[in-house]
């Protein structure tokens, strides 16, 4: 069945301005077609002061054709450190955190990390305040119309907006998912496993030391014997002439079960959690055990991170679209553990197939086009979410180490299974990306 042209019209709703709603919303405006996008803060800046790093690598084509030429050339601008020189191919480390030996340093194509914020605020340049982005609107519920063809969100201030779609990109907690499936079935999977994560800047020396004794200036990791997992990366660079202005956000991750977790919630005050990080630092080579050792136990930038996840593929898991009207993209539909560096590629995967579908109908309804689309995204997600928690276990369980995805893949697209079938949609590089998915004739 061909897509109704009176549904066209209507604006695709996007609930949620990280980075998969703004890339959506980038991707949309680049193919005209009509669209809101509703973040529930007042602004963009880091929700209660966290900032953090992403890693985009596999997904970089993707990223470039949904943001456009004119603003790709000015992407450096987005990264942790924007005067590092962008490398075709960066290798990534992983040491023995107990010996300092390094482990592989794997070859990656494409590899830069993103300062959140910043790609957030780059992405939402072009975005009309008040018209194609609306701020201060927290999402409350859906209504779908009788005839099929179009769907309503209501927002706690008692408005209502209609459109053809509904996308929540409303992050791992998503109330979009929890509507659609109900809090039971929509609740994420904890995992026995948990970081604390610091971010601190340094004196001028010391900035620079603990930089220079890595092999990559940006990101390093550090699997231990006794079964941790560190990593040290630069947050912040943009300060070029002043290191003790730089950020950096590193973490040391534990096993630990889920009813030790739910013992501990509220117990445990953010200097215990410093006192305890600093105490396993004691057992790594620099620059952990240095970065660990200068910071206050009162420091504020600390934050407790237990894993968790939810599988998109599993029955149980499967949402009512509603004839098309509604979908997830990114962490709403895919919340994944983060040690594989996994998450905005598959997010930007989504939304790089959600554009494709919607402006490239080919005589299909927009029912088909979601439900194709929803298909493809929970095989894609399911798997990698399975495989990142595969390799999160592994990574923290030294005997196992040397068999974890990450060792035997680095970050490389899926697992060895499925990297051969990436050809079928992934483009290959930017200069035909529109081509090879079938977006330009």
């Amino acid at each position: 069945m061909a897509q109704n042209s009176n549904q066209a019209e209507l604006p695709v709703l996007i609930i949620g301005a990280g980075c998969s709603g703004l890339a959506l919303a980038n991707g949309l405006k680049q193919k005209g077609i009509p669209f809101k996008l509703f973040e529930r803060d007042a602004v963009l800046s880091p929700r209660n002061g966290r900032d953090w790093g992403l890693a985009c690598h596999w997904s970089v084509p993707l990223l470039r054709s949904l943001l456009g030429e004119a603003k790709w050339s000015r992407i450096s601008e987005t990264l942790a450190d924007p005067h590092h020189p962008i490398q075709n191919v960066e290798r990534f480390p992983l040491y023995n955190g107990a010996t300092g030996e390094i482990l592989v340093a794997t070859p990656i194509e494409n590899l830069l990390r993103f300062l959140r914020s910043r790609l957030r605020a780059f992405a939402a340049e072009d975005l009309v305040a008040g018209v194609d982005i609306i701020y201060g609107k927290v999402f409350e519920g859906v209504e779908y119309a009788a005839d099929g063809k179009s769907v309503a969100v209501q927002f706690s201030d008692g408005t209502t907006e209609t459109g053809r779609l509904v996308v929540g990109a409303d992050g791992s907690q998503s109330r979009l998912r929890n509507i659609l499936l109900g809090p039971e079935r929509a609740a994420n999977k904890k995992l026995p496993l948990a970081a604390t994560f610091v971010t601190a800047s340094y004196p001028r020396d010391v900035a620079v030391r603990l930089r220079a004794c890595s092999l990559n200036p940006i990101i390093n990791a550090f699997p231990h014997p006794e079964n941790m997992m560190g990593l040290f990366s630069l947050l912040d660079g943009a300060d070029k002439e002043h290191p003790e202005n730089w950020e950096f956000a590193y973490y040391i991750s534990v096993p630990i079960s889920v009813e030790e977790q739910e013992k501990e919630r509220g117990l445990v005050s953010k200097a215990d959690r410093v006192r305890a990080a600093k105490k396993n630092s004691l057992k790594f080579q620099d620059p952990l055990r240095t970065a660990y050792e200068l910071i206050p136990d009162d420091l504020d930038k600390v934050y407790y991170t237990p894993n968790a996840n939810w599988d998109p593929s599993l029955p149980e898991h499967e949402w009512d679209n509603h004839g098309g009207l509604v979908t997830l993209v990114g962490d709403a539909a895919h919340p994944m553990t983060y040690h594989r560096g996994q998450g905005l590629n598959h997010s930007l995967a989504d939304v790089f197939n959600l554009v494709k579908a919607l402006s490239n109908p080919e005589g299909k309804s927009q029912a088909e086009l979601i439900t194709e689309f929803e298909k493809e995204m929970r095989t894609r997600g399911g798997e990698e979410v399975r495989n990142s928690e595969m390799n999160s276990l592994m990574v923290h369980n030294w005997e196992k180490l040397e068999q974890s995805p990450l060792m035997k893949r680095g970050v490389n697209f899926g697992s060895d299974d499925t990297a051969k079938e990436r050809a079928t949609w992934m483009p290959k590089n930017y200069k035909n990306v529109e081509s090879e998915a079938g977006l330009v004739k």
